[in-house]
């Protein structure tokens, strides 16, 4: 049998989330279902997103977006 590094767990972990919420209709993982607001940033974020808990839920949350300055800080 072969082991992975942390490195390479972790690195697993991430493609694991990405998968998950990329194909909510398989894993029933939350997503983004849509955005709202008049204009974009220049990162191209909306003021509004909305997400839905899982497929097929009649349930949104809305999230709006905080400026906090440059990340980590």
């Amino acid at each position: 049998m072969r082991e992975i590094t942390d490195k390479e767990y972790e690195m697993f972990q991430r493609l694991l989330k990405i998968w998950k919420h990329s194909s909510p209709e398989k894993t029933g993982a939350y997503f983004i279902c849509g955005e709202g607001g008049n204009h974009k940033d220049v990162y191209g974020l909306p003021d509004i997103i909305l997400v839905c808990p899982h497929m097929g839920e009649n349930v949104t949350a809305i999230y709006t977006k905080k400026s906090v300055g440059r990340s980590g800080q």
